[in-house]
């Protein structure tokens, strides 16, 4: 007799676990997830402002061959350890990256094709002609 009440308590407890689960998968057909429309505007409704000014540019590449009087006569390329030297009329100036020249000019790259200067915000290239 004790056994027949063991397996009806746990065909009771199947069932009742079977029952949930047949009512939460029922309950979730009929739930569905709500869709809120967004109303993001067109690509072709965005009207774009911006004017890029090359004669800026210009001027500021003619003013750096213009004032930009240094002569690279070495240069050394190693990422961090970077390393260029110029020459004006009979000085001589070593610069490792991110040291200035006359406070102006910073050393932001070299490589053996160029070595990039910046000077308030605009970046300057030189053709590195050393050793060829």
């Amino acid at each position: 007799m004790n056994l027949i009440n063991l397996k009806n308590i746990s065909l009771s407890l199947i069932s009742l676990s079977a029952l949930i689960m047949v009512t939460v998968y029922i309950i979730s057909l009929f739930n569905r997830p709500v869709i809120v429309p967004t109303n993001l505007p067109s690509i072709n409704d965005i009207k774009f402002d911006a004017v890029y000014d090359t004669a800026v540019d210009q001027k500021s590449n003619s003013f750096l061959e213009s004032n930009f009087d240094y002569e690279l006569i070495g240069y050394r390329s190693g990422g961090n350890d970077s390393s260029v030297i110029l020459k004006k009329g009979n000085k001589e100036f070593v610069l490792k990256k991110g040291d200035k020249l006359d406070n102006m000019y910073q050393l932001i790259e070299v490589t053996q094709e160029e070595i990039t200067f910046l000077d308030q915000g605009k970046l300057f290239k030189i053709k590195n002609s050393v050793g060829k």
